[in-house]
């Protein structure tokens, strides 16, 4: 045999030997994709440009991607009314470190920001993310809230921000959504 043919059959048995041995998705992302999958209508307040709270309406979508490894939530809305109003959207993807017993969580938005956090998951249908943040006003520290209690009253989600190290948290949105 040529070298070239050894070296194609050696790198198919690696290869074939690398994709039996895959990992399989963790349980814990089937069990939040199911309770989260579908389209959500969202209302609730944003803070505005100027610091006080406005209006803010939107449509979350939900479903995993990446062979069933990542959830997926993409938020399209509306902060303030009339000529004012700004759209604001976010892609946001989650997964679960079964070695670290943690959900991982990356989000992109419409303003340049970006946000890497991690949370250590559901518990009495709650769910904190604590996060690092990065947009056009600098570095800060995040907390995302869910609470999925109740969901016929919606799901309630809040988020709130430090620009000093923790030592005090602004509210920056709180929405109810519904399925």
């Amino acid at each position: 045999m040529t070298r070239l043919t050894l070296l194609v059959l050696a790198t198919l048995t690696i290869a074939g030997t690398a994709l039996a041995d895959m990992p399989k998705p963790p349980q814990e992302i089937s069990d939040m994709s199911k309770a989260m999958a579908g389209t959500w209508k969202c209302t609730g307040t944003g803070m505005g440009m100027d610091g006080k709270d406005t209006k803010f309406t939107g449509t979350m979508s939900s479903k995993t991607e990446l062979d069933g490894f990542w959830s997926h939530n993409s938020f399209q809305g509306t902060m303030g009314e009339g000529k004012t109003a700004a759209k604001y959207r976010f892609e946001s993807y989650s997964t679960f470190d079964p070695a670290m017993k943690k959900w991982r969580v990356l989000m992109m938005d419409n303003l340049g920001g970006s946000m890497a956090g991690m949370s250590d998951g559901m518990k009495d249908m709650k769910m904190e993310t604590q996060a690092e943040v990065q947009d056009a006003r600098g570095k800060a520290e995040f907390k995302d809230h869910t609470d999925m209690s109740d969901l016929k009253t919606g799901a309630h989600l809040w988020g709130e921000e430090s620009r000093d190290g923790g030592k005090t948290w602004t509210k920056v949105y709180d929405m109810t959504c519904k399925k």
